[in-house]
């Protein structure tokens, strides 16, 4: 039965245990959460290799339309949230999760091996419509095994789960900055060809799998009780449809997708806001970025404080905010604090969620990586929607204000969900 999830996460027994540590000590000693902590940074480098280039290589390198573009985007969509929902069902059902990991992140392999040796129209069709996007079911995964390991820790379980997070971000910017340098340079004054990109994401997806196969526990070897439900496809999308499920799945969706928007938005506002250059879009997006790391190590603090329904509020209505005011000022002199606003409003928003759906699923980390998959699905979903419906009535700050209402209703509603419901345990 579905129950309402708590900031302190799941009970676990009472057992003798040695004083806790930090989540950062914990992580430096223990080689399964150094092992998770490689697995989350080497998820960022491919994503922050392949993700900010795609539209680039696939028009010009490659040479698609931009029509063929949109139908490749719209494949990959499908194909990641289907890979993540079927990985995660079939993880809890055999229990295996090791094997699935190898089996996820060896699509990432294949699909950008492809494009390093064939970066033709239909490689590119195979590899970003289906295999890359199969790939990204293995954040789920990450933390799916970042969830079992903590049962062993679960004072630490909150400070894990957000330095994990933070990790992932870290090295998405980390990433992103030594390629905006490197293809800065041209590849005649000693920089790199844009399609370097791709080796360099084959190298780090082949050595996720080497961690993986090092660091992930065996079946029957794990530290943890981790059985496997036994129960069929049916049955586990049928819980995935239940109304309580749908219902939180649509208002985080809310929440969720309001980064996009802002991702979306900030190059078209920038490029006409006479003001603004397209050098400032790099720079806010990766001050936003800079900005989340801190916050997210922050938020286990604030969680022994509030709970984790509040911080989702209190993030969506700061982000909003951020978001509203990017869209109505981008020409003022002080719009270089805003990133402030955003990491602080983007970390409990970004990476509470995932104990939320670990909590709702109690037993069940698979199930709540697919939840995370569909929760982006609706999150991709409504901030389109958002621009759609914005740019249509009146340009790109109604779709600000609408994405931003969507978020703060979707918070709302989220809170007044849990605080009715019956608390679990």
């Amino acid at each position: 039965m579905t129950r309402a999830p708590t900031h302190s996460g799941p009970k676990t027994a009472q057992a003798k245990q040695p004083p806790p540590m930090t989540a950062a000590t914990l992580i430096l000693r223990d080689p399964l959460f150094r092992a998770i902590a490689a697995m989350a940074a080497l998820y960022g480098v491919v994503n922050a290799c392949i993700y900010p280039y795609l539209s680039l290589i696939a028009v010009e390198r490659v040479g698609i339309s931009d029509g063929t573009l949109a139908f490749v985007l719209a494949i990959a969509s499908a194909a990641a949230v289907l890979a993540s929902v079927l990985f995660g069902i079939l993880a809890d059902q055999i229990g295996n999760r090791r094997l699935i990991a190898l089996m996820t992140v060896s699509a990432t392999v294949l699909g950008t091996l492809l494009m390093v040796i064939a970066p033709l129209p239909g490689v590119m069709l195979l590899a970003h419509g289906l295999l890359i996007p199969m790939g990204t079911a293995i954040f789920g995964q990450i933390f799916a095994l970042n969830n079992l390991a903590t049962q062993n820790h679960p004072a630490q379980r909150d400070a894990l789960q957000a330095t994990v997070r933070a990790v992932v971000s870290a090295a998405f910017l980390l990433t992103l900055l030594f390629w905006t340098w490197g293809l800065g340079q041209g590849a005649n004054r000693g920089g790199f060809d844009v399609m370097a990109v791709y080796a360099s994401a084959t190298g780090a997806a082949v050595l996720l799998v080497a961690i993986i196969w090092r660091g992930w526990p065996r079946p029957g070897r794990e530290p943890w009780t981790d059985r496997p439900l036994g129960l069929n496809l049916r049955a586990a999308l049928i819980e995935l449809s239940r109304p309580a499920n749908a219902f939180r799945l649509a208002a985080l969706g809310a929440i969720g997708g309001l980064p996009m928007l802002y991702i979306i938005l900030t190059p078209l506002i920038f490029s006409a806001t006479p003001e603004r250059s397209l050098s400032d879009v790099a720079l806010m997006v990766g001050l936003v970025a800079g900005f989340e790391v801190p916050f997210m190590l922050a938020l286990p603090r604030l969680q022994k404080r509030l709970s984790r329904q509040s911080l989702i509020l209190g993030g969506a209505l700061i982000y909003g905010g951020f978001v509203t005011l990017l869209a109505l000022y981008p020409d003022g002199s002080w719009l270089w604090l805003l990133p402030v606003l955003a990491g602080l409003g983007a970390a409990p928003i970004l990476t509470l969620p995932i104990g939320y759906w670990q909590d709702l699923m109690q037993g069940r980390p698979g199930t709540a990586a697919a939840l995370m998959a569909l929760q982006r699905l609706a999150g991709d979903l409504l901030s389109a929607a958002s621009f759609a419906l914005g740019t249509a009535l009146g340009g790109y700050t109604s779709a600000a204000l609408l994405g931003g209402g969507l978020a703060m209703l979707g918070a709302v509603a989220l809170w007044l969900a849990d605080r009715k419901a019956k608390p679990a345990g």
